[in-house]
């Protein structure tokens, strides 16, 4: 109805057809620009309800895992002069063993030789798990984390009514209003700190 009263007033306006055409034809653009306004408002409010975040920098950046980086690396230090120290000894052992070679048979050589290998390879068996113990102990204070962090997100995802949070490795395409991992990181520290408390011990 709106469109037949729109066309009869421009029919009447221009007598000249190409007036009339041109009249229009600019008529129907302001109204598709109109259309494409509304559905720009639509999407901009529909991706305000998606959240990302970037975990990785979640962790990195927060009070909590600063403190068990620089934890985890005095353990990484001090193991690394453990490791030293051991194969120092073994290289002495090892030394001294070959001198005792020339004053013994070569049974009893042999079978001094057998138990220092194998004590060679319980020491460096030993070490080793010490250093992927402590490979993955990164991984368990950032499970321990994104736990203890999951119910200050979901407060943050009601605070501005997002129904959606989303890993940001994971999207390909998003605006920089989307990412809160820089507010998520300022409450999560305000309530976590740097995780010396009981319940979230890096220790």
């Amino acid at each position: 109805m709106t469109e037949n009263r729109t066309l009869t007033l421009l029919c009447r306006q221009y007598s000249d057809p190409k007036m009339f055409l041109r009249a229009f034809l600019l008529t129907c653009s302001m109204a598709l620009l109109a259309m494409g306004h509304v559905n720009a408002q639509q999407i901009e409010f529909a991706a305000g309800r998606t959240l990302v975040v970037d975990t990785l920098q979640l962790f990195n950046k927060s009070q909590f895992g600063i403190r068990a980086a620089q934890h985890l690396e005095i353990q990484g230090a001090q193991l690394a002069e453990e490791n030293k120290g051991k194969e120092i000894a073994l290289s002495e052992e090892e030394k001294q063993l070959t001198a005792l070679r020339a004053t013994m048979t070569a049974e009893k050589f042999r079978i001094l030789a057998d138990e220092f290998d194998q004590k060679v390879q319980t020491t460096r068996a030993e070490q080793l798990a010490k250093t992927q113990a402590l490979s993955t102990q990164i991984e368990t204070q950032r499970n321990t984390f994104l736990n203890a962090a999951a119910p200050i997100l979901q407060a943050l995802m009601l605070e501005v009514g997002a129904t959606v949070l989303l890993e940001r490795r994971n999207v390909v395409l998003s605006t920089n209003t989307a990412d809160i991992t820089a507010i998520a990181i300022s409450q999560i520290d305000g309530v976590l700190g740097d995780g010396s408390q009981p319940a979230t011990s890096v220790d």
